[in-house]
């Protein structure tokens, strides 16, 4: 059989080997619940793989089956006048075709009993491999085009990161394990943070995300790309895309290659809430950036990969009701599976043997009757865990809190992140699941609460550590007892959290107690603690953890001990926290609170915590009182602050920022309101905040805010010509010089062609020998190497300023790979004017 008979082959059983393997990967994620992240991202890898596999193991049979083996085919076949009428007896397959043909076997014998089909699939089979061919191409051509364009955007509109989002990108690789090297990048380009590369590899910041996300979302952003980091994503994406070129007529390859998208997101967005340890909180990130999304290139990742919704509810929703058993999933999936030869599957997403060995209890005893008091049972934990050895762990089980929604599924807010260490693609885990230990039937949703004591005498144990998980999550026991104790009451562990507290001899110990305390769902009982605690004279971490978690009861109690916690606490970073914990609390009376924190708090801190809170409020009283404070306040912070806020109250807020913009009596704050005129363009149409930023930057009587109107402007769409025509016009007819290079500066940071075209001619032809400066200086930092070349050799050989034609000599050495030292060579040598000449020769002197 010739290559391209096997090769046609080849695709033919490729139609119905993918459909069987896609069939398998449906059945067995039906059966693995959607937390399970790895296991499903493992599950989808080794289909896809799968995939791609099975049809070049077939051709490889095919092409080196032995001729006999092919005597069948209509070339070899007796002469049709020789063949009788009605259809002939089908030949079969010989013992040694079978084995040399394996997996397509029963295709081939099938065929054989149709040879008509067969003969017209023999003369099709050329047809198809060059329309395969073709498609191949033309993909690939794509898939080039994807990857030049990954690699413009590590060229194009970049300029470092601010420094404190390169310290935060530090500390989440610390916590993350990262240990190869990761660039933070500034970009005009991107709308949502991406990484690029797996051997350098390059995150990606928009400059729009600095302003249109919070810190904490931008940084619980970040842990989403280092994570892609971590488990090499990058090259995996490229190595599927490949795949997808490969077997792109097949649509069960491109469901599964999105299956494997899908998952691969869930398990970055699972090391990112064990980073940030908030689901919600990193759920409201992923919706912030959502509203800077746009396309990003084939080849490079970024938080906003897979469905947006699906992630969200995946990390806060309550998992969904099963529409039919799993286990008739599970019978269609043992079924598949056995039939394709590939039950290895079910055992790629199983925990590894090592791994189980080291982190599993060393054993585990039951308590036999549950439904004694807990205390009791408590006891009899502790005498039996002081005969398994010095150290050992007790564990009971309580309901998460459902009545708000806030924390079921919810992971504590401190969980220590030592605890979770979890392999590449381990979702942030270590472990195994709790339940089978413990075989327990409860909620795999309910917490289980553990606790790590020592044995220091008869009838002593000092507790070490406390973990909280649920009954599905992998928890690292490192080998020490279990002693578990079942289902308890609220009221019942409430009651021994606070004992545990009490004895507690460690300030962590005793804010994850409180965190423990927090998660319970009775607010009837936790708030009165937790308010004891906040009002008493525990340590400032006790009091912060408290508020923390007042801030998840809707409870009138709750309210107003935040409220006094955050006018009359000592310590800044409690009262801080009770405003944010109100910002949260859904109760109608918090939003009394910060409006009244907000007017009259004497801490300025506390004052703009209270109107970043109002503005996750729609009382109809916030708007009054955001634009009283944006005036009146006495610190300008809170003014800005106030301005920000009602730039998210939409059209009756954004007017009173204009109004703002024009009026108010500090040039700062009038600054902030332009810059927060500018940054609601994507929501209130781009042309109409244009065209008021074009009227700051042009009219407004204070140098200040026309400067920041046009540094805005260069913030804007950068694909948009119109904001670009206006910058450049701007360059040419503003008021001053200063304001000039402003605008010049804006035009370079967008970092588009046509922005660069217009930086090009400034450079060329403005009448201000400084514009014609900053203009070069400018595009010789963001244009290709190759580009900002021409245009400094053309500056320096015929720019009439030697301002200009030095600052070119200084920007033809800085070029990478030396590529303008010719031309200063040339200028050193030759150049009229003697002044360059010599600060030509003093350059190439500094660069030997």
């Amino acid at each position: 059989m010739t290559v391209t008979q096997a090769l046609g082959w080849a695709l033919v059983h490729s139609l119905w080997q993918c459909a069987l393997a896609a069939a398998g990967l449906a059945a067995l994620l039906a059966v693995l619940p959607p937390r399970a992240a790895r296991a499903r991202y493992a599950l989808a890898v080794a289909t896809l793989a799968l995939t791609l596999a099975l049809p070049i193991g077939t051709l490889v049979r095919l092409h080196d089956a032995s001729p006999e083996t092919t005597a069948g085919s209509p070339n070899t076949a007796a002469p049709a006048s020789r063949a009788p009428a009605a259809s002939p007896e089908p030949m079969p397959l010989s013992p040694q075709a079978t084995h040399r043909y394996g997996s397509a076997a029963p295709a081939i014998a099938v065929l054989r009993l149709v040879p008509p089909i067969r003969a017209r699939l023999e003369l099709l089979l050329p047809w198809i491999v060059v329309l395969w061919l073709t498609g191949v191409v033309a993909l690939s051509l794509r898939l080039a085009s994807g990857w030049l364009a990954a690699r413009r955007l590590r060229a194009l509109g970049i300029r470092p990161a601010p420094e404190p989002c390169v310290a935060a990108l530090r500390r989440l690789a610390a916590r993350l394990r990262v240990s190869q090297p990761v660039r933070l990048l500034q970009s005009t380009l991107v709308q949502v943070p991406a990484v690029l590369g797996w051997v350098r590899p390059v995150i990606l910041l928009p400059a729009s995300a600095l302003t249109g996300l919070t810190p904490l979302q931008l940084e619980a952003l970040l842990a989403h790309e280092l994570a892609h980091v971590r488990r090499y994503d990058y090259l995996v994406n490229l190595v599927q895309s490949v795949i997808e070129t490969l077997l792109f007529y097949h649509p069960a390859v491109w469901w599964i290659s999105a299956r494997v998208r899908d998952e691969r997101e869930h398990c970055c967005d699972d090391l990112a809430v064990a980073v940030c340890g908030d689901p919600h909180f990193y759920a409201s990130a992923l919706l912030g950036m959502e509203r800077l999304r746009v396309t990003a290139p084939t080849l490079a990742l970024s938080a906003a990969g897979g469905s947006l919704m699906g992630r969200v509810r995946r990390l806060v929703a309550p998992p969904p009701m099963e529409t039919f058993p799993r286990w008739t999933a599970g019978v269609m999936a043992a079924s598949l599976v056995q039939a394709a030869g590939g039950s290895r599957l079910l055992r790629s997403g199983a925990t590894p043997p090592s791994d189980a060995a080291s982190t599993a209890p060393a054993s585990v005893v039951r308590y036999p009757d549950p439904a004694q008091r807990l205390a009791q049972r408590w006891d009899w934990a502790l005498e039996r865990g002081a005969r398994m050895g010095r150290g050992f762990w007790i564990g009971y089980r309580v309901r998460q809190a459902t009545a708000t929604g806030q924390h079921r599924s919810e992971k504590p807010h401190r969980e220590r992140h030592d605890e979770w260490r979890g392999e590449p693609g381990a979702g942030g885990f270590r472990g195994v699941p709790l339940a089978p230990v413990i075989a327990d039937s409860g909620d795999e949703d309910d917490l289980a609460l553990l606790f790590r004591l020592r044995t220091r005498g008869p009838g002593q144990a000092t507790l070490e550590s406390v973990r909280v998980t649920s009954l599905s999550l992998p928890v690292d026991l490192e080998r020490a007892p279990l002693v578990w104790l079942g289902s308890a009451d609220d009221a019942a562990s409430l009651t021994r959290l606070q004992a545990l507290f009490a004895a507690a001899h460690s300030a962590d110990l005793r804010e994850d107690l409180v965190t423990d305390v927090g998660l319970h769902g009775s607010s009837r009982a936790v708030v009165p603690l937790l308010d004891g605690w906040l009002r008493g004279d525990a340590s400032a971490g006790v009091r912060a953890q408290a508020a923390e978690w007042l801030g998840h009861h809707p409870d009138a109690a709750a309210v107003r001990a935040l409220a006094s916690a955050a006018r009359h606490d000592p310590a800044s970073r409690v009262r801080e926290q009770a405003v944010k914990a109100l910002r949260i609390n859904p109760f109608p009376a918090a939003t009394d609170s910060l409006l009244a924190l907000a007017r009259t708090h004497v801490d300025r801190d506390v004052r703009r915590e209270a109107v970043e809170g109002l503005d996750h409020k729609s009382d109809p009283r916030v708007l009054p009182a955001m634009i009283a404070i944006a005036r009146t306040d006495q610190d300008e912070d809170v003014q800005r602050e106030a301005v920000e806020g009602l730039g998210e109250l939409k059209d009756a807020g954004l007017r009173a920022v204009i109004d703002i913009a024009r009026t108010h009596r500090d040039p700062d704050v009038r600054s902030r309101a332009v810059k927060t005129v500018a940054e609601a363009a994507p929501k209130v149409g781009g042309p109409r905040a244009v065209a008021l930023v074009m009227a700051f930057a042009h009219h407004h009587p204070a140098a200040e805010v026309r400067r920041e109107a046009v540094k805005q402007l260069g913030e804007l769409d950068p694909s948009d010509s119109t904001t670009t025509r206006l910058l450049e016009q701007t360059a040419v007819e503003g008021s001053d010089v200063d304001f000039q290079r402003e605008a010049v500066e804006a035009l370079a940071g967008q970092g588009s062609p046509q922005a660069l075209e217009a930086v090009a001619r400034l450079a060329r032809v403005h009448s201000s020998a400084d514009v014609r400066r900053e203009a070069a200086e400018r595009y010789a930092k963001v244009a290709a190497p190759e580009s900002a070349r021409l245009l400094l050799t053309d500056r320096l050989a015929n720019d009439r300023s030697p301002a200009v034609q030095s600052e070119a000599v200084r920007r033809l050495m800085a070029l990478p790979g030396g590529i303008g030292i010719p031309a200063v060579t040339e200028a050193a040598r030759a150049h009229p004017n003697p002044e360059v000449r010599a600060d030509a020769r003093e350059r190439l002197e500094e660069n030997r």
